[in-house]
């Protein structure tokens, strides 16, 4: 493979920065039957996580709790069409069921890994630093008894 010479541009354009993917999403329904349908999640950049706290107007960002950065997550990434997002606001992120945001956001994962998993899985699998996943240290030696 040949080397590319890094630019802003070129990175945000292979990382897909600001692309959208259709992803399935399932719920259950008030009677307990699975709903399923598909939403649109844009692909964030790492400005577009740490604005979408902002959306809360907590100033003291030592207050923001899971769900904070969840609904946020959710409020940021998640579109019905390109040019419309799913809620209106972020407020409106908690009218819905705990379920539903939930669904919503590990759609938004399968796209954004937020918590880094599938890249650490990526690393893992390929094999690419397997080396310096190998032990440098020789066994210890059993000492002779004299």
């Amino acid at each position: 493979m040949a080397k590319k010479k890094l630019t802003l541009a070129v990175v945000k354009k292979a990382a897909g920065v600001g692309g959208y993917a259709e992803v399935p999403v399932k719920f259950k329904s008030e009677n307990g039957e699975e709903f399923e349908g598909h939403v649109l999640v844009k692909r964030l950049s790492h400005n577009d996580r740490i604005k979408s706290l902002d959306e809360w107007n907590l100033g003291d960002k030592s207050k923001i709790t899971v769900d904070h950065v969840t609904r946020a997550y959710v409020f940021a990434s998640i579109y019905s069409k390109e040019d419309e997002k799913f809620f209106p606001d972020i407020e409106t992120t908690g009218d819905v069921s705990p379920e539903f945001v939930t669904a919503l956001y590990v759609a938004s994962e399968a796209i954004n890994d937020f918590s880094g998993k599938s890249w650490i899985s990526n690393q893992k699998n390929s094999g690419v630093n397997s080396s310096s996943m190998e032990s440098v240290e020789e066994p210890l030696k059993k000492q002779s008894k004299e």
